[in-house]
């Protein structure tokens, strides 16, 4: 009888050292940015109109205003990693990829960001209202933004647009994903300067 007890006493040891060891280890935290353009190649050597453009306001949806990066599960449901996260706020990650992106596009100096200095600091400024900025791991990363492009004074010089992209992730991990994410947002700032550069030049693209 005495030696059951032992045993039993033992396996319940055995149990809750277990139970300490898996609880005492947790996955290594992970810190993402999106990347920009490359710096050369991208855009004219010398602007034809040397215009200076701002970015700004940028905002990003509610539910992706937060440090963990979100997925799409399925149409109705998302996903929040625990140990995957944006380095910085993703509005202010963003909005500094979109200046550094239209700046090589548009070879602008300066491409600025809100709020402008100086009294009349911009010729141009875009509006930008990220609406989903996630995907799926292995599968893709989409983005779906509204953004305006207004003259200096206020007045808009290209009327509220909606683009949206998507992206393939092939690797089912973050890494990935936030690649993925950031190709997407490349492609929504080739967008944004072929607007821009078709007002400079007169022919606004519809």
């Amino acid at each position: 009888m005495g030696s059951l007890f032992s045993l039993s006493r033992v396996a319940a040891l055995c149990a809750l050292l277990l139970v300490a060891v898996a609880c005492g280890t947790t996955a290594p935290t992970k810190f993402y940015l999106l990347s920009t353009l490359p710096g050369s190649g991208s855009g004219p050597s010398h602007p034809a109109h040397p215009t200076a453009i701002g970015v700004g306001p940028v905002e990003v949806a509610s539910y992706l205003d937060r440090q963990e990066i979100v997925t799409r599960h399925g149409p109705n449901e998302l996903g929040i990693s625990e140990f995957h996260l944006w380095a910085e706020p993703l509005e202010s990650n963003l909005s500094q990829v979109l200046v550094e992106n239209l700046s090589v596009l548009l070879s602008a100096d300066p491409v600025s960001l809100s709020p402008f200095p100086g009294p009349t600091p911009v010729d141009y400024r875009v509006e930008v209202k990220v609406l989903r900025l996630e995907g799926k791991l292995g599968e893709n990363a989409s983005l779906v933004a509204r953004w305006t492009l207004f003259h200096a004074e206020g007045q808009e010089a290209l009327p509220m647009r909606e683009s949206s992209f998507s992206e393939p992730t092939q690797v089912p991990d973050y890494e990935a994903l936030v690649s993925a994410q950031s190709r997407a947002v490349a492609a929504l700032s080739r967008e944004i300067a072929e607007a821009i550069q078709a007002v400079l030049q007169g022919k606004p693209k519809r």
